[in-house]
Protein backbone atom coordinates (compact mmCIF):
# COMPACT_ATOMS: atom_id res chain seq x y z
CA UNK A 1 0.00 0.00 0.00
CA UNK A 2 0.91 3.81 -0.41
CA UNK A 3 3.00 5.19 2.67
CA UNK A 4 1.96 8.17 4.34
CA UNK A 5 4.01 9.67 7.12
CA UNK A 6 3.27 12.94 9.62
CA UNK A 7 6.08 14.03 11.78
CA UNK A 8 5.73 17.07 14.18
CA UNK A 9 2.55 18.34 11.51
CA UNK A 10 4.79 17.86 8.46
CA UNK A 11 3.83 15.24 6.02
CA UNK A 12 7.43 14.00 5.64
CA UNK A 13 6.33 10.37 3.35
CA UNK A 14 3.33 10.82 0.86
CA UNK A 15 2.16 8.36 -1.39
CA UNK A 16 5.07 6.52 -0.96
CA UNK A 17 5.00 3.13 -3.18
CA UNK A 18 7.85 0.30 -3.20
CA UNK A 19 8.52 -2.94 -4.62
CA UNK A 20 11.64 -4.85 -4.27
CA UNK A 21 12.09 -7.79 -5.53
CA UNK A 22 14.28 -10.92 -4.58
CA UNK A 23 17.53 -10.42 -5.78
CA UNK A 24 16.97 -7.36 -7.01
CA UNK A 25 18.43 -3.80 -6.08
CA UNK A 26 16.58 -0.58 -6.13
CA UNK A 27 17.82 2.68 -5.56
CA UNK A 28 15.75 5.55 -4.35
CA UNK A 29 17.33 9.10 -5.33
CA UNK A 30 16.43 12.31 -4.10
CA UNK A 31 17.90 15.73 -2.31
CA UNK A 32 18.82 15.30 0.93
CA UNK A 33 16.09 15.97 3.83
CA UNK A 34 13.09 14.71 1.59
CA UNK A 35 11.96 11.82 3.86
CA UNK A 36 14.98 9.11 3.19
CA UNK A 37 15.56 8.94 7.17
CA UNK A 38 12.22 8.65 7.73
CA UNK A 39 12.26 6.19 5.60
CA UNK A 40 15.20 4.09 6.93
CA UNK A 41 13.05 4.59 10.41
CA UNK A 42 10.20 3.13 9.36
CA UNK A 43 11.77 -0.23 7.78
CA UNK A 44 14.14 0.07 11.33
CA UNK A 45 11.27 -0.19 13.15
CA UNK A 46 11.92 2.94 15.24
CA UNK A 47 8.34 4.92 13.87
CA UNK A 48 5.36 3.73 12.73
CA UNK A 49 3.22 5.26 9.33
CA UNK A 50 0.30 7.22 9.81
CA UNK A 51 -1.18 5.48 6.66
CA UNK A 52 -0.16 2.39 4.90
CA UNK A 53 2.00 -0.66 5.13
CA UNK A 54 4.91 -2.75 4.91
CA UNK A 55 4.74 -6.15 3.55
CA UNK A 56 7.66 -8.66 3.57
CA UNK A 57 7.37 -12.24 2.04
CA UNK A 58 3.25 -12.03 1.41
CA UNK A 59 3.49 -11.11 5.65
CA UNK A 60 2.22 -7.62 6.63
CA UNK A 61 4.73 -6.29 9.15
CA UNK A 62 3.83 -4.30 12.04
CA UNK A 63 5.41 -0.63 11.71
CA UNK A 64 6.73 1.00 15.18
CA UNK A 65 6.92 -2.01 17.14
CA UNK A 66 10.48 -2.86 18.20
CA UNK A 67 11.60 -5.74 16.51
CA UNK A 68 9.10 -6.62 14.57
CA UNK A 69 11.17 -5.94 10.76
CA UNK A 70 14.60 -7.92 11.80
CA UNK A 71 12.01 -10.56 13.18
CA UNK A 72 10.60 -10.50 9.39
CA UNK A 73 13.48 -10.62 7.41
CA UNK A 74 14.73 -6.78 7.19
CA UNK A 75 18.12 -5.82 8.00
CA UNK A 76 19.08 -2.23 7.95
CA UNK A 77 22.42 -0.48 7.66
CA UNK A 78 21.61 3.01 9.20
CA UNK A 79 21.99 6.39 7.68
CA UNK A 80 24.22 7.23 11.08
CA UNK A 81 25.89 4.01 12.50
CA UNK A 82 27.34 6.33 15.21
CA UNK A 83 23.69 7.18 16.18
CA UNK A 84 21.37 3.85 15.34
CA UNK A 85 23.96 1.16 14.22
CA UNK A 86 26.44 1.08 16.84
CA UNK A 87 28.10 1.52 20.16
CA UNK A 88 31.13 3.62 20.10
CA UNK A 89 32.13 2.75 23.55
CA UNK A 90 31.25 -1.00 23.38
CA UNK A 91 33.38 -3.80 21.90
CA UNK A 92 33.57 -5.25 18.51
CA UNK A 93 31.80 -8.43 19.26
CA UNK A 94 29.19 -6.85 21.52
CA UNK A 95 28.14 -4.57 19.00
CA UNK A 96 28.34 -7.89 16.14
CA UNK A 97 25.96 -9.41 18.22
CA UNK A 98 24.35 -6.07 20.00
CA UNK A 99 20.96 -7.73 18.53
CA UNK A 100 21.18 -11.42 19.11
CA UNK A 101 23.21 -11.82 22.36
CA UNK A 102 21.39 -14.65 23.47
CA UNK A 103 22.41 -16.59 20.28
CA UNK A 104 25.90 -17.11 22.64
CA UNK A 105 24.10 -17.63 26.01
CA UNK A 106 24.52 -20.81 28.07
CA UNK A 107 22.18 -20.91 31.09
CA UNK A 108 20.84 -17.46 30.60
CA UNK A 109 24.62 -16.19 30.93
CA UNK A 110 26.83 -14.65 27.99
CA UNK A 111 29.65 -17.29 26.96
CA UNK A 112 32.28 -14.48 26.30
CA UNK A 113 34.00 -17.35 24.61
CA UNK A 114 31.63 -18.49 22.23
CA UNK A 115 30.85 -14.73 21.69
CA UNK A 116 34.54 -14.18 20.51
CA UNK A 117 34.76 -16.85 18.74
CA UNK A 118 31.76 -15.78 16.73
CA UNK A 119 33.08 -12.58 16.75
CA UNK A 120 36.16 -13.71 15.16
CA UNK A 121 34.37 -15.53 12.30
CA UNK A 122 32.54 -12.71 11.49
CA UNK A 123 35.74 -10.07 11.00
CA UNK A 124 37.57 -12.47 8.82
CA UNK A 125 34.82 -12.87 6.80
CA UNK A 126 33.76 -9.57 6.56
CA UNK A 127 37.48 -8.51 6.64
CA UNK A 128 37.58 -5.98 9.50
CA UNK A 129 40.97 -4.85 10.07
CA UNK A 130 41.37 -3.68 13.99
CA UNK A 131 43.11 -4.89 17.38
CA UNK A 132 40.52 -7.55 18.01
CA UNK A 133 37.01 -8.31 18.93
CA UNK A 134 37.47 -7.37 22.55
CA UNK A 135 38.82 -3.61 21.18
CA UNK A 136 36.55 -0.83 20.97
CA UNK A 137 34.51 -0.26 18.26
CA UNK A 138 35.21 3.19 18.50
CA UNK A 139 38.89 2.71 17.98
CA UNK A 140 38.30 1.67 14.31
CA UNK A 141 38.22 3.58 11.14
CA UNK A 142 35.07 4.38 9.75
CA UNK A 143 35.33 1.78 7.06
CA UNK A 144 35.76 -0.86 9.61
CA UNK A 145 33.57 0.56 11.55
CA UNK A 146 30.52 -0.04 8.43
CA UNK A 147 32.18 -3.51 7.86
CA UNK A 148 31.09 -4.37 11.20
CA UNK A 149 27.48 -2.98 10.67
CA UNK A 150 27.07 -4.66 7.31
CA UNK A 151 28.48 -8.16 9.33
CA UNK A 152 25.79 -8.18 11.99
CA UNK A 153 23.63 -7.37 9.06
CA UNK A 154 23.87 -9.95 6.82
CA UNK A 155 24.97 -12.97 9.82
CA UNK A 156 21.36 -12.50 10.30
CA UNK A 157 20.51 -13.98 6.81
CA UNK A 158 17.98 -11.60 5.82
CA UNK A 159 15.28 -11.45 3.17
CA UNK A 160 15.77 -7.73 2.92
CA UNK A 161 18.53 -5.30 3.23
CA UNK A 162 17.81 -1.67 3.78
CA UNK A 163 21.36 0.23 2.80
CA UNK A 164 21.17 4.14 3.80
CA UNK A 165 23.91 6.28 2.77
CA UNK A 166 26.38 3.17 2.70
CA UNK A 167 28.95 4.60 1.98
CA UNK A 168 29.21 7.98 3.53
CA UNK A 169 32.40 9.24 4.85
CA UNK A 170 34.22 6.25 3.80
CA UNK A 171 37.65 6.60 1.96
CA UNK A 172 37.73 4.84 -1.49
CA UNK A 173 39.04 1.48 -0.91
CA UNK A 174 35.99 1.15 1.68
CA UNK A 175 33.29 2.35 -0.69
CA UNK A 176 34.71 -0.43 -3.23
CA UNK A 177 34.08 -2.84 -0.85
CA UNK A 178 30.73 -1.99 0.37
CA UNK A 179 29.46 -1.56 -2.95
CA UNK A 180 31.06 -5.26 -3.86
CA UNK A 181 29.33 -6.62 -0.88
CA UNK A 182 25.89 -5.26 -1.85
CA UNK A 183 25.91 -6.21 -5.34
CA UNK A 184 26.72 -9.78 -3.91
CA UNK A 185 23.73 -9.52 -1.90
CA UNK A 186 21.50 -8.94 -4.31
CA UNK A 187 23.41 -11.58 -6.51
CA UNK A 188 22.42 -13.85 -3.49
CA UNK A 189 18.77 -13.53 -3.87
CA UNK A 190 17.91 -10.68 -1.40
CA UNK A 191 16.11 -7.43 -1.71
CA UNK A 192 18.47 -4.49 -1.56
CA UNK A 193 16.84 -1.09 -1.32
CA UNK A 194 19.53 1.18 -1.59
CA UNK A 195 18.68 4.76 -0.51
CA UNK A 196 21.45 7.33 -1.17
CA UNK A 197 21.89 11.11 -2.22
CA UNK A 198 24.36 9.97 -4.54
CA UNK A 199 23.54 9.91 -8.03
CA UNK A 200 26.50 8.32 -8.97
CA UNK A 201 25.81 5.37 -6.93
CA UNK A 202 22.42 4.67 -7.32
CA UNK A 203 23.18 4.49 -11.19
CA UNK A 204 26.10 1.99 -10.49
CA UNK A 205 23.96 -0.13 -8.16
CA UNK A 206 20.52 -0.07 -8.75
CA UNK A 207 18.64 -2.43 -10.99
CA UNK A 208 15.73 0.20 -10.87
CA UNK A 209 15.80 3.72 -9.73
CA UNK A 210 12.79 5.26 -7.38
CA UNK A 211 13.09 9.09 -7.15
Amino acid sequence: DSARLVRGGVTVLDNLSIRVRAGESVGVAGVEGNGQRELGDVLSSLIALDDGSVTVDGTVVRTGRAGAMARAGVAIIPEDRHDSGCVLTMSIADNLLLDRIDSVARGGLISRSEQRRVALELMREFEVQGAGPDSLFGSLSGGNQQRVVLAREMSSKPKVLVAAQPTRGLDVGAIEYMSSRLRAAAESGIAVLLVSTELEEILDLSDRIEA
